[in-house]
Protein backbone atom coordinates (compact mmCIF):
# COMPACT_ATOMS: atom_id res chain seq x y z
CA UNK A 1 0.00 0.00 0.00
CA UNK A 2 1.37 3.43 -1.02
CA UNK A 3 2.11 5.82 1.81
CA UNK A 4 0.08 9.02 1.81
CA UNK A 5 1.62 12.13 3.34
CA UNK A 6 -0.37 15.25 4.26
CA UNK A 7 1.66 18.44 4.72
CA UNK A 8 -0.17 21.40 6.25
CA UNK A 9 0.94 25.03 6.17
CA UNK A 10 0.10 25.77 9.81
CA UNK A 11 0.33 29.57 9.74
CA UNK A 12 -1.64 29.91 6.52
CA UNK A 13 -4.49 27.66 7.64
CA UNK A 14 -4.61 29.26 11.10
CA UNK A 15 -4.93 32.72 9.51
CA UNK A 16 -7.67 31.50 7.19
CA UNK A 17 -9.58 29.93 10.07
CA UNK A 18 -9.21 33.01 12.26
CA UNK A 19 -10.62 35.42 9.70
CA UNK A 20 -13.24 33.00 8.36
CA UNK A 21 -14.97 32.52 11.72
CA UNK A 22 -16.35 35.01 14.22
CA UNK A 23 -14.18 35.77 17.23
CA UNK A 24 -15.13 32.88 19.52
CA UNK A 25 -13.99 32.03 23.00
CA UNK A 26 -14.84 29.30 25.47
CA UNK A 27 -16.38 29.64 28.91
CA UNK A 28 -12.93 30.48 30.33
CA UNK A 29 -12.57 33.48 28.03
CA UNK A 30 -9.89 31.84 25.85
CA UNK A 31 -10.10 32.71 22.15
CA UNK A 32 -10.68 29.57 20.09
CA UNK A 33 -12.00 30.46 16.62
CA UNK A 34 -8.72 29.75 14.77
CA UNK A 35 -8.28 26.50 16.70
CA UNK A 36 -11.88 25.49 15.99
CA UNK A 37 -11.55 26.15 12.26
CA UNK A 38 -8.19 24.36 12.16
CA UNK A 39 -9.78 21.39 13.94
CA UNK A 40 -12.60 21.09 11.41
CA UNK A 41 -10.01 21.03 8.62
CA UNK A 42 -7.99 18.31 10.38
CA UNK A 43 -11.11 16.20 10.88
CA UNK A 44 -12.09 16.62 7.24
CA UNK A 45 -8.61 15.64 6.08
CA UNK A 46 -8.52 12.56 8.31
CA UNK A 47 -11.97 11.48 7.12
CA UNK A 48 -11.30 12.06 3.42
CA UNK A 49 -7.63 11.20 3.05
CA UNK A 50 -6.90 8.59 5.75
CA UNK A 51 -3.18 9.48 5.64
CA UNK A 52 -0.34 7.26 6.77
CA UNK A 53 1.89 10.30 7.46
CA UNK A 54 1.17 13.90 8.53
CA UNK A 55 3.13 17.02 9.35
CA UNK A 56 2.10 20.58 10.17
CA UNK A 57 4.80 23.14 9.47
CA UNK A 58 4.93 26.56 11.13
CA UNK A 59 6.93 29.74 10.53
CA UNK A 60 9.53 30.16 13.26
CA UNK A 61 9.64 33.95 13.34
CA UNK A 62 9.40 37.17 11.39
CA UNK A 63 12.84 37.07 9.75
CA UNK A 64 14.21 34.41 7.39
CA UNK A 65 17.16 33.99 5.04
CA UNK A 66 15.08 35.82 2.39
CA UNK A 67 15.41 39.05 4.37
CA UNK A 68 19.15 38.93 3.65
CA UNK A 69 18.27 39.18 -0.04
CA UNK A 70 15.52 41.78 0.37
CA UNK A 71 15.07 43.58 3.69
CA UNK A 72 11.52 44.66 2.76
CA UNK A 73 10.36 41.07 2.24
CA UNK A 74 6.85 40.77 3.78
CA UNK A 75 7.32 44.34 5.00
CA UNK A 76 3.79 45.47 4.25
CA UNK A 77 2.04 42.93 6.44
CA UNK A 78 -0.02 44.09 9.37
CA UNK A 79 0.81 42.87 12.84
CA UNK A 80 -0.79 39.54 13.76
CA UNK A 81 -3.85 40.19 15.96
CA UNK A 82 -3.18 39.26 19.57
CA UNK A 83 -6.43 37.23 19.55
CA UNK A 84 -4.78 34.99 16.94
CA UNK A 85 -1.25 34.97 18.37
CA UNK A 86 -2.44 33.57 21.68
CA UNK A 87 -4.07 30.65 19.87
CA UNK A 88 -0.86 29.24 18.36
CA UNK A 89 0.25 27.51 21.59
CA UNK A 90 -3.22 25.94 21.78
CA UNK A 91 -2.88 24.84 18.16
CA UNK A 92 0.29 22.97 19.03
CA UNK A 93 -1.46 21.35 21.99
CA UNK A 94 -4.26 20.37 19.61
CA UNK A 95 -1.78 18.70 17.26
CA UNK A 96 -0.23 16.86 20.20
CA UNK A 97 -3.70 15.63 21.16
CA UNK A 98 -4.19 14.41 17.58
CA UNK A 99 -0.67 12.89 17.72
CA UNK A 100 0.27 14.79 14.56
CA UNK A 101 3.89 15.90 14.16
CA UNK A 102 4.54 19.64 13.92
CA UNK A 103 7.79 21.41 13.16
CA UNK A 104 9.35 24.85 12.70
CA UNK A 105 12.88 25.96 11.86
CA UNK A 106 14.64 29.22 12.66
CA UNK A 107 15.49 31.35 9.62
CA UNK A 108 13.13 29.34 7.37
CA UNK A 109 9.46 29.44 6.52
CA UNK A 110 6.85 26.71 6.69
CA UNK A 111 7.00 26.57 2.86
CA UNK A 112 10.65 25.47 2.98
CA UNK A 113 9.91 22.70 5.47
CA UNK A 114 6.97 21.51 3.38
CA UNK A 115 9.01 21.66 0.16
CA UNK A 116 11.90 19.69 1.66
CA UNK A 117 9.71 16.94 3.12
CA UNK A 118 7.58 16.79 -0.06
CA UNK A 119 10.71 16.28 -2.13
CA UNK A 120 11.81 13.41 0.13
CA UNK A 121 8.38 11.77 -0.08
CA UNK A 122 8.22 12.29 -3.84
CA UNK A 123 11.53 10.46 -4.21
CA UNK A 124 10.02 7.55 -2.25
CA UNK A 125 7.04 7.56 -4.66
CA UNK A 126 4.60 8.43 -1.87
CA UNK A 127 1.33 10.22 -2.54
CA UNK A 128 1.63 13.76 -1.15
CA UNK A 129 -1.00 16.42 -0.56
CA UNK A 130 -0.11 19.93 0.60
CA UNK A 131 -2.81 21.98 2.39
CA UNK A 132 -2.40 25.76 2.36
CA UNK A 133 -3.86 29.09 1.35
CA UNK A 134 -0.60 30.25 -0.26
CA UNK A 135 -0.31 29.99 -4.05
CA UNK A 136 3.50 29.95 -3.81
CA UNK A 137 3.20 26.27 -2.90
CA UNK A 138 1.77 25.51 -6.35
CA UNK A 139 5.38 25.24 -7.52
CA UNK A 140 5.47 21.89 -5.69
CA UNK A 141 2.68 20.35 -7.79
CA UNK A 142 3.82 17.14 -9.50
CA UNK A 143 2.44 13.80 -10.65
CA UNK A 144 2.33 12.50 -7.09
CA UNK A 145 2.15 15.85 -5.28
CA UNK A 146 -1.22 17.65 -5.11
CA UNK A 147 -1.67 21.09 -3.57
CA UNK A 148 -5.04 21.93 -2.02
CA UNK A 149 -5.65 25.65 -1.61
CA UNK A 150 -8.35 27.31 0.46
CA UNK A 151 -10.13 29.74 -1.86
CA UNK A 152 -12.69 31.37 0.42
CA UNK A 153 -12.98 30.76 4.14
CA UNK A 154 -11.92 27.27 5.17
CA UNK A 155 -14.42 25.00 3.44
CA UNK A 156 -14.16 26.24 -0.17
CA UNK A 157 -11.05 24.49 -1.49
CA UNK A 158 -9.48 23.55 -4.82
CA UNK A 159 -7.00 20.74 -5.35
CA UNK A 160 -4.35 21.28 -8.00
CA UNK A 161 -2.67 18.59 -10.08
CA UNK A 162 -0.39 19.51 -13.00
CA UNK A 163 -3.37 19.18 -15.38
CA UNK A 164 -5.75 21.26 -13.25
CA UNK A 165 -3.09 23.93 -12.67
CA UNK A 166 -2.57 24.28 -16.42
CA UNK A 167 -6.33 24.50 -17.02
CA UNK A 168 -6.96 26.98 -14.20
CA UNK A 169 -3.93 29.27 -14.36
CA UNK A 170 -2.48 28.44 -17.81
CA UNK A 171 0.97 27.73 -16.37
CA UNK A 172 2.96 24.66 -15.34
CA UNK A 173 4.22 24.14 -11.76
CA UNK A 174 7.71 25.18 -12.90
CA UNK A 175 6.31 28.45 -14.28
CA UNK A 176 4.75 29.50 -10.97
CA UNK A 177 8.12 30.99 -10.01
CA UNK A 178 8.36 32.92 -13.29
CA UNK A 179 4.76 34.07 -12.96
CA UNK A 180 5.36 35.46 -9.47
CA UNK A 181 8.69 36.96 -10.58
CA UNK A 182 6.92 39.01 -13.23
CA UNK A 183 3.68 39.98 -11.48
CA UNK A 184 5.06 40.22 -7.94
CA UNK A 185 3.03 39.55 -4.79
CA UNK A 186 1.71 42.42 -2.70
CA UNK A 187 0.91 40.17 0.27
CA UNK A 188 4.63 39.29 0.62
CA UNK A 189 5.88 42.69 -0.61
CA UNK A 190 7.57 41.04 -3.61
CA UNK A 191 8.11 43.77 -6.24
CA UNK A 192 8.07 41.85 -9.52
CA UNK A 193 7.90 44.07 -12.59
CA UNK A 194 5.66 47.10 -11.91
CA UNK A 195 2.84 47.31 -14.42
CA UNK A 196 2.91 43.61 -15.30
CA UNK A 197 -0.20 41.80 -14.09
CA UNK A 198 -1.18 38.16 -14.21
CA UNK A 199 -2.62 38.26 -17.75
CA UNK A 200 0.46 39.90 -19.22
CA UNK A 201 2.77 37.57 -17.28
CA UNK A 202 0.92 34.48 -18.55
CA UNK A 203 1.03 35.80 -22.11
CA UNK A 204 4.79 36.29 -21.86
CA UNK A 205 5.34 32.82 -20.39
CA UNK A 206 3.29 31.23 -23.17
CA UNK A 207 5.63 32.86 -25.64
CA UNK A 208 8.98 32.55 -23.84
CA UNK A 209 8.36 29.72 -21.32
CA UNK A 210 10.75 30.97 -18.59
CA UNK A 211 11.93 34.26 -17.11
CA UNK A 212 15.49 33.55 -18.27
CA UNK A 213 14.40 32.88 -21.84
CA UNK A 214 12.26 36.01 -21.82
CA UNK A 215 15.22 38.20 -20.97
CA UNK A 216 17.44 36.34 -23.46
CA UNK A 217 14.94 37.27 -26.19
CA UNK A 218 13.72 40.60 -24.86
CA UNK A 219 14.03 42.15 -28.30
CA UNK A 220 11.18 39.89 -29.46
CA UNK A 221 8.69 41.61 -27.11
CA UNK A 222 6.57 43.66 -29.49
CA UNK A 223 5.20 46.23 -27.03
CA UNK A 224 7.77 48.94 -26.51
CA UNK A 225 6.21 50.05 -23.22
CA UNK A 226 6.28 46.52 -21.85
CA UNK A 227 9.84 46.03 -23.07
CA UNK A 228 10.90 49.20 -21.24
CA UNK A 229 9.28 47.99 -18.00
CA UNK A 230 11.02 44.63 -18.28
CA UNK A 231 14.39 46.22 -19.03
CA UNK A 232 14.10 48.71 -16.16
CA UNK A 233 13.16 46.05 -13.62
CA UNK A 234 15.29 43.08 -14.64
CA UNK A 235 17.09 43.01 -11.31
CA UNK A 236 13.80 43.12 -9.37
CA UNK A 237 12.32 40.34 -11.52
CA UNK A 238 15.17 37.91 -10.85
CA UNK A 239 15.29 38.88 -7.18
CA UNK A 240 11.54 38.23 -6.97
CA UNK A 241 12.02 34.78 -8.47
CA UNK A 242 14.67 34.04 -5.87
CA UNK A 243 12.37 35.20 -3.07
CA UNK A 244 9.42 33.01 -4.11
CA UNK A 245 11.54 29.91 -4.72
CA UNK A 246 10.92 27.33 -2.00
CA UNK A 247 14.19 25.93 -0.67
CA UNK A 248 13.84 22.17 -0.99
CA UNK A 249 17.49 21.25 -0.51
CA UNK A 250 19.44 23.25 2.06
CA UNK A 251 17.25 23.71 5.18
CA UNK A 252 18.98 21.96 8.13
CA UNK A 253 15.77 20.10 8.97
CA UNK A 254 16.01 17.59 11.81
CA UNK A 255 12.94 15.71 10.71
CA UNK A 256 12.41 13.47 7.70
CA UNK A 257 9.41 12.16 5.80
CA UNK A 258 9.76 8.85 7.67
CA UNK A 259 9.40 10.71 11.00
CA UNK A 260 5.93 11.97 10.09
CA UNK A 261 4.20 8.61 10.62
CA UNK A 262 0.60 9.08 11.76
CA UNK A 263 -0.85 6.16 13.70
CA UNK A 264 -4.11 7.76 14.74
CA UNK A 265 -5.13 9.75 17.79
CA UNK A 266 -6.01 8.62 21.28
CA UNK A 267 -9.77 8.89 21.43
CA UNK A 268 -10.14 9.81 25.08
CA UNK A 269 -7.26 12.30 25.07
CA UNK A 270 -8.77 14.18 22.13
CA UNK A 271 -12.24 13.87 23.62
CA UNK A 272 -11.04 15.52 26.85
CA UNK A 273 -9.22 18.25 24.91
CA UNK A 274 -12.36 19.09 22.90
CA UNK A 275 -14.38 19.35 26.09
CA UNK A 276 -11.77 21.64 27.65
CA UNK A 277 -11.95 23.95 24.64
CA UNK A 278 -15.75 23.80 24.52
CA UNK A 279 -15.84 22.04 21.12
CA UNK A 280 -18.78 19.88 22.11
CA UNK A 281 -20.31 20.01 18.64
CA UNK A 282 -17.22 18.17 17.31
CA UNK A 283 -17.32 15.34 19.84
CA UNK A 284 -19.47 13.12 17.66
CA UNK A 285 -16.85 13.29 14.90
CA UNK A 286 -14.25 11.39 16.89
CA UNK A 287 -14.46 7.70 17.70
CA UNK A 288 -13.96 8.15 21.42
CA UNK A 289 -16.73 10.65 22.00
CA UNK A 290 -18.79 9.67 24.98
CA UNK A 291 -22.37 8.90 24.11
CA UNK A 292 -23.82 10.79 27.04
CA UNK A 293 -27.30 10.33 25.63
CA UNK A 294 -27.11 6.55 25.97
CA UNK A 295 -26.57 6.06 29.67
CA UNK A 296 -27.29 9.06 31.84
CA UNK A 297 -27.40 8.34 35.56
CA UNK A 298 -29.48 10.94 37.37
CA UNK A 299 -29.68 12.11 40.94
CA UNK A 300 -33.12 11.86 42.51
CA UNK A 301 -35.42 14.85 42.02
CA UNK A 302 -38.50 15.55 44.07
CA UNK A 303 -41.22 17.68 42.54
CA UNK A 304 -44.82 18.58 43.21
CA UNK A 305 -47.65 18.39 40.69
CA UNK A 306 -49.67 21.58 41.00
CA UNK A 307 -53.41 21.02 41.31
CA UNK A 308 -54.24 24.64 42.01
CA UNK A 309 -52.13 27.67 41.18
CA UNK A 310 -51.77 29.89 44.23
CA UNK A 311 -49.95 33.19 44.60
CA UNK A 312 -47.45 31.74 47.07
CA UNK A 313 -46.16 29.44 44.30
CA UNK A 314 -44.12 32.33 42.91
CA UNK A 315 -41.15 34.20 44.35
CA UNK A 316 -40.51 36.93 41.79
CA UNK A 317 -37.40 35.11 40.57
CA UNK A 318 -38.75 32.00 38.88
CA UNK A 319 -37.42 29.68 36.20
CA UNK A 320 -40.24 28.75 33.83
CA UNK A 321 -40.57 26.32 30.94
CA UNK A 322 -43.32 25.00 28.68
CA UNK A 323 -42.59 21.76 26.82
CA UNK A 324 -43.55 20.85 23.26
CA UNK A 325 -42.29 17.82 21.33
CA UNK A 326 -41.73 19.46 17.96
CA UNK A 327 -40.13 22.70 16.80
CA UNK A 328 -43.25 24.44 15.51
CA UNK A 329 -44.42 26.29 18.60
CA UNK A 330 -47.26 27.93 16.62
CA UNK A 331 -49.19 24.67 16.25
CA UNK A 332 -47.51 21.96 18.35
CA UNK A 333 -49.42 20.70 21.39
CA UNK A 334 -48.15 21.90 24.78
CA UNK A 335 -47.63 18.86 27.02
CA UNK A 336 -46.72 20.48 30.33
CA UNK A 337 -44.96 23.29 32.15
CA UNK A 338 -42.82 23.75 35.22
CA UNK A 339 -41.65 26.38 37.66
CA UNK A 340 -38.51 26.12 39.77
CA UNK A 341 -37.55 28.59 42.48
CA UNK A 342 -36.21 28.65 46.01
CA UNK A 343 -39.47 27.13 47.25
CA UNK A 344 -39.10 23.96 45.19
CA UNK A 345 -39.80 22.19 41.91
CA UNK A 346 -43.32 22.29 40.47
CA UNK A 347 -44.92 20.59 37.46
CA UNK A 348 -47.95 22.44 36.11
CA UNK A 349 -50.43 20.80 33.71
CA UNK A 350 -51.25 22.99 30.70
CA UNK A 351 -54.97 23.07 31.43
CA UNK A 352 -54.13 24.45 34.87
CA UNK A 353 -52.29 27.35 33.22
CA UNK A 354 -55.11 27.96 30.76
CA UNK A 355 -57.83 28.36 33.40
CA UNK A 356 -55.85 30.01 36.21
CA UNK A 357 -56.27 33.75 36.70
CA UNK A 358 -53.51 33.63 39.33
CA UNK A 359 -51.07 32.25 36.77
CA UNK A 360 -52.15 34.84 34.19
CA UNK A 361 -51.66 37.63 36.74
CA UNK A 362 -48.14 36.37 37.52
CA UNK A 363 -47.22 35.90 33.88
CA UNK A 364 -48.34 39.40 32.91
CA UNK A 365 -46.69 41.11 35.91
CA UNK A 366 -43.58 42.98 34.75
CA UNK A 367 -42.14 43.01 38.28
CA UNK A 368 -42.17 39.20 38.53
CA UNK A 369 -38.78 38.18 37.05
CA UNK A 370 -38.80 35.07 34.90
CA UNK A 371 -35.88 33.00 33.57
CA UNK A 372 -36.64 30.96 30.45
CA UNK A 373 -35.26 29.00 27.54
CA UNK A 374 -36.25 30.69 24.26
CA UNK A 375 -38.21 33.81 25.19
CA UNK A 376 -39.69 34.04 21.70
CA UNK A 377 -41.13 30.53 21.92
CA UNK A 378 -42.54 31.14 25.41
CA UNK A 379 -44.15 34.40 24.22
CA UNK A 380 -45.91 32.67 21.33
CA UNK A 381 -47.00 29.63 23.36
CA UNK A 382 -48.56 31.70 26.14
CA UNK A 383 -50.19 34.00 23.60
CA UNK A 384 -51.98 30.91 22.29
CA UNK A 385 -53.44 30.64 25.81
CA UNK A 386 -54.45 34.34 25.74
CA UNK A 387 -51.59 35.28 28.10
CA UNK A 388 -49.24 38.16 27.31
CA UNK A 389 -46.10 37.34 29.28
CA UNK A 390 -43.96 40.13 30.74
CA UNK A 391 -40.97 40.23 33.05
CA UNK A 392 -38.68 37.79 31.19
CA UNK A 393 -35.27 38.91 32.41
CA UNK A 394 -32.99 36.10 31.22
CA UNK A 395 -32.99 33.67 28.29
CA UNK A 396 -30.43 30.86 28.41
CA UNK A 397 -30.88 30.11 24.69
CA UNK A 398 -29.79 33.61 23.70
CA UNK A 399 -27.02 33.52 26.30
CA UNK A 400 -25.76 30.25 24.84
CA UNK A 401 -25.58 31.74 21.34
CA UNK A 402 -23.47 34.60 22.68
CA UNK A 403 -21.16 32.42 24.76
CA UNK A 404 -20.68 29.59 22.26
CA UNK A 405 -21.70 30.84 18.79
CA UNK A 406 -19.82 27.99 17.09
CA UNK A 407 -21.99 25.33 18.71
CA UNK A 408 -24.79 23.75 16.72
CA UNK A 409 -26.86 22.33 19.57
CA UNK A 410 -28.41 24.85 21.93
CA UNK A 411 -31.12 22.86 23.68
CA UNK A 412 -31.27 22.77 27.49
CA UNK A 413 -29.51 19.39 27.99
CA UNK A 414 -26.71 20.28 25.56
CA UNK A 415 -26.10 23.65 27.21
CA UNK A 416 -26.18 21.96 30.62
CA UNK A 417 -23.49 19.48 29.62
CA UNK A 418 -21.30 22.27 28.27
CA UNK A 419 -21.43 23.82 31.74
CA UNK A 420 -20.67 20.45 33.33
CA UNK A 421 -24.23 20.05 34.61
CA UNK A 422 -24.91 16.38 33.84
CA UNK A 423 -27.97 15.70 36.00
CA UNK A 424 -30.33 15.74 33.02
CA UNK A 425 -31.22 13.42 30.18
CA UNK A 426 -31.21 14.39 26.53
CA UNK A 427 -34.65 14.76 24.93
CA UNK A 428 -34.08 11.72 22.70
CA UNK A 429 -33.63 9.54 25.77
CA UNK A 430 -37.04 10.56 27.06
CA UNK A 431 -39.13 11.06 23.92
CA UNK A 432 -37.30 8.98 21.31
CA UNK A 433 -36.70 10.37 17.84
CA UNK A 434 -38.03 10.24 14.30
CA UNK A 435 -41.15 8.19 13.75
CA UNK A 436 -40.88 6.77 17.27
CA UNK A 437 -40.91 10.17 18.98
CA UNK A 438 -43.67 10.59 21.55
CA UNK A 439 -44.57 10.71 25.25
CA UNK A 440 -43.41 7.78 27.42
CA UNK A 441 -46.19 5.62 28.81
CA UNK A 442 -45.12 6.52 32.35
CA UNK A 443 -46.19 10.13 32.98
CA UNK A 444 -43.55 10.51 35.66
CA UNK A 445 -40.77 10.12 33.06
CA UNK A 446 -41.70 13.12 30.96
CA UNK A 447 -43.05 15.25 33.81
CA UNK A 448 -39.81 14.88 35.73
CA UNK A 449 -37.83 15.67 32.57
CA UNK A 450 -39.65 18.98 32.14
CA UNK A 451 -38.98 19.85 35.78
CA UNK A 452 -35.28 18.93 35.42
CA UNK A 453 -34.97 21.16 32.38
CA UNK A 454 -36.54 24.03 34.32
CA UNK A 455 -34.17 23.41 37.22
CA UNK A 456 -31.27 23.60 34.76
CA UNK A 457 -32.58 26.94 33.49
CA UNK A 458 -32.42 28.20 37.08
CA UNK A 459 -28.90 26.87 37.67
CA UNK A 460 -27.52 27.91 34.27
CA UNK A 461 -28.83 31.45 34.65
CA UNK A 462 -26.28 32.10 37.40
CA UNK A 463 -23.34 30.51 35.54
CA UNK A 464 -24.16 32.03 32.17
CA UNK A 465 -24.66 35.47 33.62
CA UNK A 466 -21.14 35.27 35.03
CA UNK A 467 -19.74 34.01 31.71
CA UNK A 468 -21.39 36.88 29.85
CA UNK A 469 -19.93 39.37 32.33
CA UNK A 470 -16.45 37.97 31.65
CA UNK A 471 -17.02 38.30 27.91
CA UNK A 472 -18.50 41.79 28.42
CA UNK A 473 -21.66 40.65 26.64
CA UNK A 474 -24.24 40.76 29.42
CA UNK A 475 -25.43 44.21 28.34
CA UNK A 476 -25.73 42.91 24.77
CA UNK A 477 -28.11 40.20 25.99
CA UNK A 478 -30.17 42.39 28.32
CA UNK A 479 -30.32 45.57 26.23
CA UNK A 480 -30.52 44.18 22.70
CA UNK A 481 -30.92 40.44 22.16
CA UNK A 482 -33.63 39.76 24.74
CA UNK A 483 -35.82 42.81 23.95
CA UNK A 484 -35.53 41.99 20.25
CA UNK A 485 -36.58 38.35 20.86
CA UNK A 486 -39.62 39.53 22.82
CA UNK A 487 -40.65 41.92 20.04
CA UNK A 488 -40.22 39.17 17.45
CA UNK A 489 -42.29 36.82 19.62
CA UNK A 490 -45.13 39.35 19.76
CA UNK A 491 -44.90 39.86 16.01
CA UNK A 492 -45.08 36.12 15.39
CA UNK A 493 -47.99 35.76 17.80
CA UNK A 494 -49.90 38.67 16.26
CA UNK A 495 -49.13 37.76 12.68
CA UNK A 496 -49.32 39.96 9.60
CA UNK A 497 -52.59 41.03 8.01
CA UNK A 498 -52.94 39.90 4.41
CA UNK A 499 -55.29 41.34 1.78
CA UNK A 500 -56.45 38.10 0.17
CA UNK A 501 -58.23 39.75 -2.74
CA UNK A 502 -55.20 41.87 -3.60
CA UNK A 503 -52.98 38.80 -3.54
CA UNK A 504 -55.39 36.98 -5.89
CA UNK A 505 -55.43 40.00 -8.24
CA UNK A 506 -51.61 40.09 -8.26
CA UNK A 507 -51.56 36.38 -9.04
CA UNK A 508 -53.88 36.85 -12.02
CA UNK A 509 -51.75 39.72 -13.35
CA UNK A 510 -48.61 37.61 -13.10
CA UNK A 511 -50.33 34.69 -14.87
CA UNK A 512 -51.45 37.03 -17.66
CA UNK A 513 -47.95 38.50 -18.06
CA UNK A 514 -46.49 34.99 -18.15
CA UNK A 515 -48.92 33.89 -20.89
CA UNK A 516 -48.06 36.94 -22.97
CA UNK A 517 -44.32 36.30 -22.58
CA UNK A 518 -44.77 32.70 -23.71
CA UNK A 519 -46.73 33.77 -26.80
CA UNK A 520 -44.01 36.28 -27.72
CA UNK A 521 -41.35 33.58 -27.41
CA UNK A 522 -43.38 31.20 -29.60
Amino acid sequence: MTNKLILIDGNSIAYRAFFALPLLNNDKGVYTNAVYGFTTILLRILEEEQPSHMLVAFDAGKTTFRHQTYKEYKGGREKTPSELSEQFPILRELLDAFQIKHYQLENYEADDIIGTIAKQAKAKNWQVKVISGDKDLLQLVADNVDVQLTKKGISDVMTYTPKILLEDMEVTPEQILDLKALMGDKSDNIPGVPGVGQKTAIKLLKQFNTLENLYDHLDEVTSEKLKEKLEANKKEAFMSKELVTIDQDSPPIKISADDTKFSGYQDQKLNDFFKELGFNSLLNRIDGAEEDSVTTTLEALEYEIVTEVKEDLFTGQDAFEIEILDENYHTEEMIGAAIVNEKGHFFIPVDMIEKSEVFKKWAEDETQKKYVFDAKKITVLLNRLSISIKGISFDILLASYLINPSENNHDVPAISHRFNEKNIRFDEEVYGKGAKKGLPSDDKDWQEHIVRKTKMISKLKVQMEQALKQKKQLALLIDLELPLALVLGKMEATGVKVDEQRLKDMGERIKGATRQARRRNL
